[in-house]
């Protein structure tokens, strides 16, 4: 006679204890692909604003051996004579609305006195460098002159004295224009003497720290 306190229910292929085993993984995979994705939209994030590319022409080692990254928006690095440099970009008409960084030996403008003038500060590797802003006439046009003079503070491979200062200037047609290239010669000082160019670069070949495939494929 069957007994129904006996009876058994039908077993399945997967135990209570099976399933936590088979759900655990699951749950593990899922918050890795979370991770991985946050990191990566972090790295973008980060990068956005940052894409630079590495000039065809760099600086005179005895002037400054950091690399040269261009920000965005600006085409490359011409040089005029020694010590004597252009930064052109897609505002540039002629000697105008670029960016020209001379090395030289002494801390000195052309002209020395002006009247009018606004001044404005910025800093590059803790040291303070006044910028002096004023109108003028250059070639016969009407344009803002921005310009700063500043210790050569840039890693270099000293030869002389002829590189000791630099003279940063800046001849706009607007003041719009001139709002564009200042933190664009600001940050290209900032990064040669920081040396943030040459770690980047570095962890793009592999080196300290492994390889940053977020910053590498922004750096062109």
């Amino acid at each position: 006679m069957h007994n129904p306190q006996n009876a058994s229910w039908p077993r399945t292929g997967t135990s209570v204890g099976s399933v936590g085993i088979e759900v655990a993984p699951r749950r593990i995979i899922l918050l890795r692909l979370i991770s991985v994705f946050l990191s990566v939209t972090t790295a973008f994030a980060v990068c956005s604003g940052q894409t630079k590319k590495r000039s065809a022409i760099q600086w005179n080692r005895s002037d400054c051996t950091s690399a040269l990254m261009l920000p965005d928006g600006f085409y490359d690095l011409s040089q005029f004579g020694r010590g004597q440099y252009r930064i052109d970009g897609k505002m540039s008409v002629g000697h105008f609305n670029n960016i020209y960084i001379i090395f030289q030996a002494n801390d000195v403008r052309d002209p020395e006195i002006v009247s009018g003038a606004t001044e404005s500060a910025f800093m590059v590797k803790e040291r303070k460098v006044m910028w002096r802003s004023y109108k003028t006439v250059v070639e016969g046009r009407a344009v803002i002159r921005k310009e700063a003079g500043m210790p050569n503070i840039l890693p270099r491979e000293k030869a002389g004295n002829s590189s000791d200062y630099i003279w940063i200037r800046m001849d706009a047609d607007s003041q719009q224009i001139l709002d564009q290239l200042t933190p664009a010669a600001e940050e290209i000082l900032r990064d040669c003497a920081e040396g943030k160019a040459e770690a980047v670069i570095g962890r793009c070949q592999g080196g300290e720290g492994g390889v940053d495939r977020a910053r590498c494929t922004r750096l062109g």
